[in-house]
């Protein structure tokens, strides 16, 4: 038994190190503008170089949402397994239910 073990344990780890040949997608996602916006509060600066994105109603803003939709959707569409995973969490998830009358 002991002879066994190491050419196991081995064959294990060479098996864990293959490596795949799969395509790495890189994402290359839009530039996002920084301002100079500072507050102050009991006397400690704190920048918020981002605060132009809380409009949401602003053409910018929808703007930025859109272009980081985009990427992200490109990439959620382009996982080759993802009906699969969409098909059983609907099967998990289509079970009677009960409400109130």
């Amino acid at each position: 038994m002991k002879k066994l073990l190491l050419p196991l344990l081995l064959m294990g780890l060479f098996a864990c190190n293959q490596q795949k040949n799969e395509k790495r997608m890189t994402v290359t996602y839009p530039e996002t503008k920084k301002v100079d916006t500072i507050d102050t509060y009991f006397g400690t600066n704190v920048p918020d170089p981002y605060r132009w994105l809380e409009d949401d109603n602003s053409e910018e803003t929808k703007a930025w949402v859109k272009a980081q939709n985009k990427v992200t959707f490109g990439y959620l569409d382009s996982i080759p397994f993802r009906d699969v995973i969409k098909a059983k969490l609907e099967e998990l998830w289509n079970y009677e239910k009960v409400g109130s009358p």
